[in-house]
C-alpha cells in the first residue's frame, strides 16, 4: 500500500466515524481507490520495463556500433548515428497512440533524441565548420527540435515538450556552431537569451487562469528550464563573464526560480493542485543546502558557523512559507535543510562544549515549537 493510498483510506475512516459519509458510499470509496493504486502500480511497473528496455536498446547499439565502427569514416558514422535516432524516434512516435504502449513510447522517444545528439556532436569530425554540407548539416537542427516541440505540444504530452526544450538548446548550440561564424561566448549570451524568453512564456501560461486547460505540459517544461538554467548560468559565469567563481552567479539564478516558483504558486488560478510546483520548490530548497555552503566556505571564505546560520535560516523561512500554504513537499525540504548544515558543523565543530550546547538549545527550540504548532485534533 503507498503512502498516498494509505493517507486516502485514513481520510475515509475519518469521514465514515464521523458520519460525513455512509458506510455504502465509504465501501464504494475504498473499492474506487484500490482499483486506482493497482493501476498506478501497473503504470510505474511499465515505465520501469520500458526504461530498462531503452537501456538495453542503447546497449545493443553500442555493441553494433562497436562491430561496424571500424569499417565506417566519419562521415558514415554520422549518418549511422542519425538514421538510428530517427529509426528509434518514430519507433517511439508510431507507439505513442496505443495508450498501453506509451512508457514504452517515452522511453524510445527520449533514446532517439540522445542518438540525434550524438550524430550532430560527432559531425564535428564528418565536415569542417561553415562548410556546405557542415553547414546543410547544422541547419536541420534547427528542424528536429522545432518538429518534435510542437508535436509534443499538440499531442498534450505532459513530460517531452519540456525534455525536447532541454534537447533543443543542444541543437540551437550545434546549429550555431556549425553553421554560423559565432563565437562560442556570443552562442551562449544566444542560448540565454531563448532561456529567458521561454521561461517568460511559460510563466504567462502557468498564470494563464483558465488559458491553461489543456497546457499541462507548461508546468513540466518550466520547471525543466529552471534546471537547464543552472547549466547556462554556469556556463555564461565562466565564459563570457570571466568569473573564476560562479557561486554567485548560481546563487542569483536560485533566487530567481525560487522568485518565480513562488509567484507561480501564489498566483491566482495558478495549477498549483498538481503538485508539480510543491515538488520544483522543494527541490530548490534542497539546492540551497551545497549553494549556501560552497558560496560561505569557498567563495565568501568563512567558516562553517557562518554557513550553517546562512543555509539553516534560509530553511526556516522555507518552513514557514510552506508551513502557512500547506505544502508537505516543501516541509520536508526544509526540514532536511535545516537539520543536514548543523549535523555538519556539530561534526566539525569536534564535540566542543559550545557546539553541544547549541545543538541541546536548538533541539529544545524545535520541540516546544512543535508542540505550540499542534493541535488536539491532528493527533
Amino acid at each position: 500500500m503507498s503512502i498516498r493510498q494509505n493517507a486516502v483510506l485514513e481520510a475515509i475512516e475519518r469521514w465514515t466515524t464521523a458520519s460525513i459519509i455512509d458506510q455504502e458510499t465509504s465501501d464504494r470509496l475504498r473499492s474506487a481507490e484500490s482499483k486506482h493504486d493497482l493501476a498506478a502500480t501497473a503504470r510505474l511497473s511499465q515505465y520501469v520495463l520500458a526504461t530498462s528496455g531503452a537501456a538495453v536498446l542503447l546497449i545493443a547499439g553500442g555493441v553494433f556500433l562497436e562491430w561496424a565502427w571500424p569499417t565506417l569514416d566519419d562521415v558514415g558514422r554520422t549518418i549511422t548515428l542519425a538514421g538510428a535516432g530517427v529509426a528509434v524516434s518514430a519507433a517511439g512516435i508510431t507507439l505513442e497512440a496505443r495508450g498501453r504502449w506509451a512508457p514504452s513510447s517515452f522511453a524510445l522517444q527520449l533514446a532517439g533524441v540522445g542518438l540525434l545528439l550524438t550524430a550532430y556532436v560527432w559531425s564535428e569530425r564528418s565536415w569542417p565548420d561553415q562548410s556546405l554540407y557542415a553547414t546543410i548539416f547544422g541547419a536541420s537542427a534547427l528542424f528536429v527540435p522545432g518538429t518534435l516541440i510542437w508535436r509534443s505540444v499538440k499531442s498534450r504530452n505532459a513530460l517531452l515538450p519540456g525534455i525536447h526544450f532541454a534537447a533543443g538548446l543542444g541543437f540551437l548550440s550545434i546549429f550555431f556552431d556549425r553553421s554560423t561564424p559565432l563565437s562560442g561566448d556570443s552562442i551562449i549570451w544566444v542560448l540565454d537569451g531563448v532561456l529567458v524568453l521561454t521561461t517568460m512564456i511559460l510563466g504567462r501560461l502557468l498564470s494563464a487562469g483558465s488559458e491553461y486547460e489543456g497546457k499541462e505540459w507548461a508546468l513540466n517544461a518550466f520547471i525543466t528550464s529552471m534546471g537547464v538554467g543552472f547549466v547556462l548560468v554556469t556556463l555564461t559565469a565562466t565564459g563570457p563573464l570571466e568569473m573564476e567563481d560562479p557561486m554567485l552567479a548560481l546563487d542569483a539564478w536560485w533566487a530567481l526560480a525560487v522568485g518565480l516558483t513562488v509567484w507561480g504558486l501564489a498566483a491566482e488560478k495558478a495549477p498549483a493542485e498538481h503538485g508539480g510546483l510543491q515538488y520544483l520548490l522543494a527541490l530548490e530548497v534542497l539546492g540551497w543546502i551545497p549553494l549556501g555552503m560552497a558560496t560561505c566556505r569557498e567563495t565568501l571564505d568563512q567558516g562553517p558557523g557562518l554557513a550553517t546560520l546562512v543555509v539553516s535560516g534560509g530553511a526556516v523561512a522555507a518552513y514557514l512559507y510552506a508551513d502557512r500554504s500547506g505544502f508537505t513537499p516543501v516541509l520536508a525540504a526544509a526540514a532536511i535543510a535545516f537539520v543536514l548544515p548543523i549535523w555538519g558543523w556539530a561534526v566539525e565543530a569536534g564535540g566542543a562544549t559550545g557546539g553541544i550546547a547549541a545543538l541541546t538549545l536548538t533541539a529544545g527550540a524545535l520541540f516546544w515549537a512543535a508542540g505550540r504548532r499542534g493541535s488536539v485534533e491532528a493527533t
